[in-house]
């Protein structure tokens, strides 16, 4: 059971995609962010709800780009 809200998981969910962009090793920067959040306290519910919204997101950008390039 979470203990947070739902703004809070997607603020987070935000931010490690927000880092993701700007890193050059997004499963790297994925395996940092849940450091942090571990650090912070966070259950271990709330950190795979934003682990694996986090990757969903990024397979479906890469997803998207692979297929813009199909003819």
């Amino acid at each position: 059971m979470s203990n947070l809200t739902e703004q809070a998981i997607n603020e987070a969910v935000r931010e490690c995609l927000a880092r993701c962009a700007a890193g050059k090793t997004p499963l790297g920067v994925i395996a940092e962010y849940i450091g942090e959040l571990r650090d912070a306290g966070w259950s271990e519910v709330d950190i795979r709800t934003v682990e694996t919204t986090a990757r969903k997101v990024l397979a479906g950008i890469v997803s998207s780009d692979r297929n813009k390039n199909v003819y």
